[in-house]
């Protein structure tokens, strides 16, 4: 692993909904250009986690840094603007604009553009004269990706991103983390329930239990570890 400073560190971090408190002194660095997967059972806290870099939660206690400088008390749009980005669950495409509209609206001069997020998806641009609410499940996944990429982010957050969907869609969208890795400085942050398909796309990897790091360490090693395993996950492969 580089030596050089973080792009984003995670220090000590408490945070929560209202009074109750989900991370209890989580800590986590992510380098440029590198992809840090976040695994645990479910309910653990790593929802949260991306909730809480993005500045959706309550801030009980702790650090996030941005290129070495303090974001946990900005806006949300604000964290967004110096440069983390957030493609939820829920995905949140706008329903009432097209697919080029959802792209256009938030985009920000870099090297993620239009005809590169086309590239990289070349369904949108077959559908970018539909809506929003036109798309299936997988293309508004794809939608919720490459808005976010147009935001030219330095921190790219991914909460389970194949979640729900259908097989075909699944490749394409690990075919395009495979190539968003495979490009540009870009940081990614992947919360991903198929720990298998995540670890073996990234180079590191932390595991959440009760909302504290319980196990952090090379993607590789775990993913060859099945004791390890089923010890903090509590699957079986």
């Amino acid at each position: 692993m580089e030596t050089s400073a973080a792009l984003l560190e995670v220090r000590d971090l408490q945070a929560g909904y209202g009074a109750s408190r989900v991370l209890h002194g989580l800590s986590l660095t992510l380098h440029a250009g590198e992809t840090l997967v976040v695994v645990g059972r479910n309910g653990v806290g790593k929802t949260t986690l991306v909730e809480t870099i993005i500045g959706l939660t309550d801030h009980h206690g702790g650090d996030i840094l941005l290129d070495g400088a303090p974001v946990q008390a900005l806006a949300p749009h604000l964290r967004n603007r110096a440069g983390i980005a957030w493609v939820p669950q829920q995905r949140e495409v706008f329903p009432s604009l097209t697919v080029e509209e959802n792209l256009q609206v938030v985009a920000r001069p870099g090297d993620w553009t239009l005809a590169r997020v086309y590239e990289l998806f070349p369904r949108l641009a077959e559908r970018r004269r539909n809506h929003g609410d036109e798309l299936s499940g997988g293309e508004q996944q794809m939608l919720a990706l490459g808005r976010a990429l147009m935001t030219n982010p330095r921190v790219l957050l991914l909460d389970e991103p194949v979640e729900g969907l259908a097989p075909i869609v699944v490749e394409e969208m690990l075919n395009a983390i495979d190539r968003m890795r495979a490009t540009g400085r870009m940081g990614i942050v992947l919360v991903e329930q198929k720990y298998d398909l995540a670890l073996a796309r990234s180079e590191r990897c932390i595991v959440i239990d009760h909302g504290a790091v319980v196990h952090t360490g090379p993607s590789a090693a775990l993913l060859a570890d099945q004791a390890l395993i089923d010890r903090h996950l509590g699957l079986s492969h």
